[in-house]
């Protein structure tokens, strides 16, 4: 995940083994501005990232920020949909 400024550019894997690292930078970070999640650069994913996604809207929220995603690939679309929570990557 490389931030720059208020995007956040989501590379490579984010699976099960790779979410508690991305974890760890999350929880370190201080949300003070809206951000945008782009998402065009990802190649395997599982629902942890549906769970990681949520996880950084959830700490935006609690910093009245918010967050939006962008270039959301059809596999991610096809795992919320599976799950019923297509509604939250809008």
């Amino acid at each position: 995940m490389d931030i720059k400024d208020s995007v956040w550019s989501f590379e490579g894997d984010y699976t099960f083994f790779q979410i508690p690292q991305y974890l760890e930078k999350l929880y370190a970070l201080k949300i003070d501005q809206s951000i945008t999640l782009d998402l065009s650069q990802i190649q395997n994913i599982d629902t942890s990232l549906l769970s990681f996604i949520f996880e950084i809207k959830r700490k935006a929220r609690l910093a009245n920020q918010k967050v939006s995603l962008v270039k959301i690939p059809k596999n991610l679309v096809d795992l919320a949909t599976l799950y019923g929570v297509q509604k939250f990557l809008k």
